[in-house]
């Protein structure tokens, strides 16, 4: 498998991204929705200003113990802010950046994303582990 290849050629593009004044609900909601486990936040004009995981949800909700999704949404509006569970300053990457590099960092950081910035900290796409192992999926047949 090449793993000099750019990050650019297997990121995802436009991801769903949240506001940084965001509610936890709103974050709640997208993961529910969507096939993916993480949701960049952003700031305004487009920079990265965090992520947030599935994981990073699942420790603030009371998913485990109530029933009723309304319940779980109004208590977390109400107890937390999107900064306060965030990841601040999550480890990124260039949309030049190797895959091997990628690779590196997401077999080293402990988490299975990583933003794609571009010069001015805009972001620009993702890359997940999942991403990653489909590639060398199709590499090997």
């Amino acid at each position: 498998m090449d793993m000099q290849i750019p990050v650019r050629r297997l990121m995802v593009t436009d991801p769903i991204t949240v506001p940084a004044a965001a509610p936890l609900s709103r974050v709640r909601a997208l993961l529910a929705e969507h096939a993916f486990n993480h949701v960049p936040v952003v700031s305004e004009r487009g920079g990265l200003v965090g992520i947030l995981s599935s994981a990073d949800l699942a420790r603030v909700s009371l998913d485990a113990w109530v029933s009723d999704p309304a319940t779980v949404s109004a208590e977390l509006d109400a107890s937390f802010d999107l900064a306060a569970v965030m990841t601040h300053e999550p480890v990124t990457v260039s949309p030049d950046s190797t895959l091997r590099r990628a690779a590196e960092l997401l077999a080293d950081g402990g988490f299975h994303s990583l933003p794609v910035v571009d010069a001015d900290g805009i972001l620009v796409g993702m890359l997940t582990s999942t991403d990653l192992l489909r590639h060398l999926a199709a590499q090997s047949t």
